[in-house]
């Protein structure tokens, strides 16, 4: 490719904000009253590509995609757009707050460049892919997030745009409007430039051939998607790691064993929870020395049988087949479930279970990890299974395998609304009771 490929083009660029001198103080430990949200950063995006861009809350994303728009003035740095742009940043930019859904549609196409006759032919594109039916006519600012955020995609997906320019707003859509924009941005990379900002690395290596990641405000790593949210992750989950071995290690937070509860059954009439539960993906992000590796996982049911469904509420064994590559003194397998945000939801591991006669394993021998456990009522959306053996203690170990997104759970039905998950109740009731007095 030419240097006429280059649509979008940063280097050098920075911002920095003037702090109060005791804000200062609080944020970066000493007077200086200058904050760098970004320093440094340099990149190019050519024609037809898709650059992803993770890092974790704070790191600086947001204010990258805000200088690279224009909407947000540099510090140090140039950049150099061609094309038009079409941005989904915070929530509601560029919304009125009084001004109704249809008003705010002509407003921001107008704002992105199409002309009057050009709205009025993609208004009925748009409110149909919005969804939101007659609050099209009320103010936004009777809107929920995830109205506002429908509203906002749908008008940025009908402008014909050279570049779009995605952060996390979607996260606050429900599964199914979810799955409409995966499936517009897949539509868009046969043509168009993105740049798409996610804490799903699974949809940032699916979408996008470059990844960059910023930490602290600075370029870390830019280079194939893959291999950079493999690193990403791998540096998240040993942080993670060893902040919970810390916190493990004091001895008034050691963990007890404790006998299993017994299988609840919720006696409610309740939607279904369907979880579809895909193959095991031995390709899947990784991070370890690799003295053993983890070569297979599936659910069961109680009859033994392998699974490609589960239920929230119901009572599944999650399998996890592993083989040593040399010996391994003391191993420990475990999983934790992910939501599409890469926030735990919930995990377990062999340890507890195996501490106190710790089995080590040869080169060449296979192993299997079983885990039997009521699984919850999950919130509807996409989930991921990272699975892991280390070698070692609770406290002190090194990670073998550590394999994200290995498996995917799609939930498309659920009684949860609101939160992540729902717990099987053992009785719901309400009773007559005598008027309560105050002693």
């Amino acid at each position: 490719m030419s240097a006429n490929d280059i649509v979008l083009a940063a280097q050098g660029l920075g911002k920095s904000w003037r702090l109060k001198t005791g804000t200062a103080r609080r944020i970066l430990g000493g007077a200086s009253e200058d904050f760098w949200a970004l320093r440094n950063a340099d990149l190019t995006l050519r024609r037809g590509e898709a650059l992803g861009i993770v890092g974790e809350n704070g790191a600086g994303k947001s204010t990258l995609l805000r200088l690279l728009c224009g909407t947000l003035r540099p510090t140090t740095g140039t950049v150099h757009r061609e094309g038009r742009i079409a941005a989904l940043l915070e929530l509601g930019a560029g919304f009125n707050p009084n001004f109704t859904g249809r008003e705010n549609v002509w407003l921001n196409a107008a704002v992105l460049g199409l002309s009057k006759a050009e709205i009025g032919e993609r208004f009925d594109a748009i409110a149909e892919f919005a969804g939101i039916g007659e609050f099209m006519d009320l103010p936004v600012r009777l809107y929920s997030s995830g109205m506002q955020a429908r509203l906002a995609f749908a008008v940025s997906a009908h402008v014909d745009a050279d570049i779009l320019i995605v952060d996390e707003i979607l996260s606050v859509g429900d599964a199914a409007f979810a799955q409409k924009c995966s499936a517009r941005l897949e539509r868009f990379r046969k043509s168009g430039t993105l740049l798409f900002v996610s804490h799903n690395t699974g949809a940032v290596t699916r979408l996008c051939e470059r990844a960059l990641w910023l930490d602290h405000g600075e370029v870390r790593e830019l280079g194939p998607a893959a291999d950079v949210c493999a690193r990403y992750l791998a540096s998240i989950a040993e942080r993670s790691e060893s902040e919970s071995s810390n916190a493990r290690s004091a001895p008034a937070q050691r963990w007890k064993s404790l006998d299993p509860p017994p299988l609840v059954r919720d006696p409610r009439l309740r939607v279904r929870n369907r979880i579809a539960v895909s193959l095991f993906d031995a390709d899947a992000p990784w991070h370890g020395h690799g003295g053993a590796r983890i070569t297979d996982a599936h659910f069961r049911g109680p009859a033994g049988e392998k699974l490609v469904e589960i239920e929230g509420g119901g009572e599944v064994s999650l399998f996890v087949l592993c083989q040593a590559r040399r010996d391994v003194q003391r191993p420990i397998v475990g999983f934790m479930l992910r939501d599409r945000l890469g926030q735990n939801v919930f995990g377990d591991s062999t340890y507890l279970a195996c501490k106190d006669q710790p089995r080590a394993m040869r080169a060449g021998e296979h192993f299997i990890a079983e885990f039997v456990f009521q699984v919850p009522f999950l919130a509807a959306g996409e989930y991921t299974l990272t699975l892991a053996i280390t070698e070692g203690t609770q406290e002190d170990h090194t990670h073998a395998h550590w394999i994200e997104e290995a498996l995917i759970l799609s939930v498309r039905e659920s009684p949860v609304r609101r939160g992540i998950i729902g717990i099987p109740a053992l009785a719901v009731e309400v009773q007559n009771h005598p008027p309560l007095t105050l002693a």
